[in-house]
């Protein structure tokens, strides 16, 4: 159900990239909307030619991790796809390929926070996204035995 890719196109990217829209708009109230929507084009893009991991629902995108090395660039799941493991699943396929992943998450949005604290992540540090104005934390998650 999960596919490993590098680069998507069609309706497909289409699909990504409206999860990844919603879904910031949904997680980040705190930041304008309007942060969110003048990326988009540049990020619709960038997910072009990014690895992926796709969970796919009868040909639909349910959810979808992007990665950039080791750093996990986003970890979405579409809202009628939440509740139901996708996003673990997601992240254990990526865990799969790599020793070690880094990410940053917003320290208000508290229950992605929380989700990647379950799923074996540590803080690292805390620092100001001066894009924004918000705090963000950068968390590391680390194979045993690497």
């Amino acid at each position: 159900m999960i596919e490993h890719v590098k680069g998507i196109s069609g309706s497909k990217l289409d699909e990504v990239a409206r999860i990844w829209l919603d879904g910031n708009l949904e997680a980040h109230s705190f930041i304008d909307p309007n942060y969110w929507k003048n990326y988009y084009d540049t990020v619709k893009q960038d997910i072009g030619h990014a690895e992926m991991f796709i969970f796919e629902d009868n040909g639909h995108v349910a959810g979808f991790l992007g990665m950039d090395g080791h750093y996990i660039a986003g970890l979405f799941v579409a809202a009628k796809y939440r509740g139901q493991g996708i996003g673990s699943h997601l992240l254990e396929s990526a865990k799969q390929t790599r020793s070690e992943l880094t990410l940053s998450v917003y320290e208000k949005n508290a229950s992605a926070y929380k989700f990647y604290l379950k799923n074996g992540f540590r803080e690292t540090i805390h620092k100001l996204d001066r894009v924004t104005s918000e705090f963000a934390v950068n968390m590391k998650w680390e194979k045993r035995g690497s």
